[in-house]
């Protein structure tokens, strides 16, 4: 998939934002009090050159839904050979149980939630921050931050100008956290193995987070019913099921090049055979030994991609397979449930 498809399908997901006013006040007064911060050194384009300094890693991301309260004792288990991305509404709940992510990624300009999700012990934690993120926020971190350009009409044509000539053109942001966060590991990382913790994107009652005390919780309206991986009946509502046909579609046209793995049994994957699914301690064993085996065979000239693709054979997708005609059907008929 290009950026231009990227950027495509990214913008879409703010349409229902379009006629919030105070949501759109938001945006335009925190990218013009946040230009001073940015710089070339802090954009989200250069994380590439501090990642490949290092070896390949595995990139874990980690949502917040109900499934982390089962997963998180397990990350404990992650070694060198992994870096995690989480959403700023799981990272509380991961500190709590002694879990320190690399990366924490935040997109929203919400002036109450997000200074709360990220008021806390951040030493050494690298904050992925969109351009509108709160000031608030910002202020409390105390860790790295790298900025990614955030585009909108609503944003004064002289403060976008400012901002992309600091941060460059390239604007990223939008959907959810964690489908910016699989963009970057995917296409700044360059990460070939990719972990999804905690996206169920469904759930069994009203309350979709898993941590109840960091924020206030969002108010969930309209739900729609929907059966998971595992056959069974759960609830969605119509935002979260576009994120996980949108990262489908991603896993689909990327799967040439890497290889991802689904922990949380959720609704995504259902119509992606690219996507494997198996329980995170599997997961993470598997690419242990994937690496492991690649370090002991340094002299062979296969992937550490290849190898996982040998522990766990499945056929090998064309790219741009999955048929997004179909998907738009599937999210139709969704709404009209």
């Amino acid at each position: 998939m290009n950026i231009h498809q990227w950027r495509t399908h990214i913008k879409k997901f703010n349409e229902p934002f379009e006629d919030n006013k105070e949501i759109q006040k938001e945006w335009a007064v925190n990218a013009e009090q946040n230009i001073p911060r940015f710089n070339k050194e802090n954009s989200i384009i250069n994380l590439e050159f501090k990642y490949y300094m290092e070896q390949e890693k595995a990139i874990v991301l980690v949502g917040s839904s109900p499934c982390l309260k089962e997963d998180v004792k397990k990350l404990k288990e992650l070694d060198d050979n992994f870096r995690i991305i989480c959403a700023n509404s799981a990272l509380r709940y991961l500190l709590k149980h002694g879990v320190r992510p690399h990366y924490v990624i935040s997109l929203d300009s919400d002036k109450i939630d997000i200074p709360q999700h990220l008021d806390c012990d951040s030493e050494g934690i690298t904050l992925l921050a969109s351009a509108i993120t709160s000031p608030v926020a910002l202020d409390k971190w105390k860790g790295p931050i790298f900025y990614m350009c955030y585009e909108s009409k609503y944003i004064d044509k002289n403060v976008m100008r400012r901002m992309k000539r600091r941060l460059g053109p390239a604007h990223i942001t939008g959907g959810n956290s964690m489908s910016t966060a699989f963009y970057i590991a995917t296409g700044i990382m360059q990460a070939k193995t990719v972990i999804f913790v905690a996206h169920e994107y469904c759930f069994d009652k009203k309350d979709y987070y898993a941590d109840k005390t960091a924020a206030k919780q969002e108010v969930i309206g309209t739900t729609v019913g929907v059966i998971d991986i595992k056959g069974r009946q759960r609830y969605t509502q119509s935002s979260l099921f576009s994120y996980a046909i949108w990262t489908e579609k991603a896993i689909s046209d990327l799967s040439y090049a890497g290889f991802f793995i689904d922990t949380s049994y959720g609704i995504m994957g259902r119509n992606c055979k690219e996507l494997k699914h198996m329980e995170l301690s599997e997961a993470i064993d598997l690419v242990k030994k994937a690496f492991q085996t690649k370090n002991v065979l340094n002299k062979s000239k296969k992937t550490k991609k290849e190898i996982l693709k040998e522990l766990v054979p499945h056929e090998q997708s064309e790219v741009l397979r999955y048929d997004m005609h179909e998907q738009r059907e599937r999210f139709l008929r969704l709404k009209g449930s």
